[in-house]
């Protein structure tokens, strides 16, 4: 059996929010089009392999809302990839994770929206 992490983890989220239904849609929804539309241009830039400094300026915006909602080990690899793209370095290393990151998105892209559509019925 794998040891891997849990696809989604809210804990922090609902911790902060004292299990407020509405709140967590909210921001679940937030993260949903925070990471639809910075993900592509991550990836983009990594493909590209040109600009360390947008590659980390994206991962580093993207490392806060990665932070609040857990995706497997996604918050983890935006740090590692913030911190190889301050020392312009390890660009395929760069490319593997951030294509990891979108993968694990996409995986829990249906859980996210889930849990988006079912919270706080205002």
């Amino acid at each position: 059996m794998s040891d891997r992490l849990p696809l989604v983890d809210l804990s922090y989220l609902l911790d902060i929010s004292g299990n407020d239904t509405s709140y967590v849609a909210e921001v679940t929804g937030i993260f949903i089009d925070t990471m639809t539309t910075g993900l592509p241009l991550l990836l983009q830039l990594a493909q590209d392999a040109t600009d360390y400094d947008q590659i980390h300026k994206q991962a580093h915006f993207l490392k806060s809302s990665a932070g609040i909602i857990k995706v497997r080990e996604n918050y983890e690899h935006l740090v590692k990839i913030n911190a190889m793209s301050l020392q312009k370095a390890g660009i395929t290393e760069i490319q593997d994770l951030v294509a990891q990151i979108c993968e694990n998105f996409e995986e829990a892209r249906e859980e996210l929206t889930n849990i988006r559509n079912s919270g706080g019925d205002s």
